[in-house]
């Protein structure tokens, strides 16, 4: 009996199933990649409005200056996408004379029609 050489039909037929599995994994693989680098790119630039705004509040210099930031739903442009932020000033004691306690809460909320989670951020800002 003589050696064969080469490799049989089946087995061409088999070993090209098997290489066609796995350009198929790998291509799902590289789709759910994709989106997953799309969202957190978003998310990084929505933490990045968010940290922005709060530092926007740190550096006024009244707590009415604080109150007039408030906002709902305003566009901001970043990495040639619009995001929409909202920005809630809620104050915390002070009303009366007698509180020990009088500071600003600052939110600040953005979101993105693509995002699948909204960004949300909050400080504290104490009396001046």
């Amino acid at each position: 009996m003589t050696a064969r050489r080469g490799m049989t039909l089946v087995e061409v037929i088999v070993a090209t199933f098997i290489l066609t599995g796995v350009i198929l994994v790998l291509g799902g693989f590289s789709a759910k990649f994709a989106q997953a680098n799309a969202q957190a790119h978003l998310v990084i630039s929505a933490n990045d409005i968010a940290a922005t705004r709060l530092d926007d509040a740190r550096a006024q210099t009244s707590y009415d200056a604080i109150d007039a930031m408030q906002a709902a739903n305003e566009p901001v442009a970043a990495d040639n996408t619009v995001f929409y932020r909202t920005t809630t000033v809620r104050r915390i004691g002070g009303v009366k004379p007698e509180d020990v306690e009088d500071y600003r809460l600052v939110t600040v909320t953005v979101s993105h029609a693509v995002m699948r989670k909204v960004v949300t951020k909050t400080t504290a800002i104490a009396a001046f």
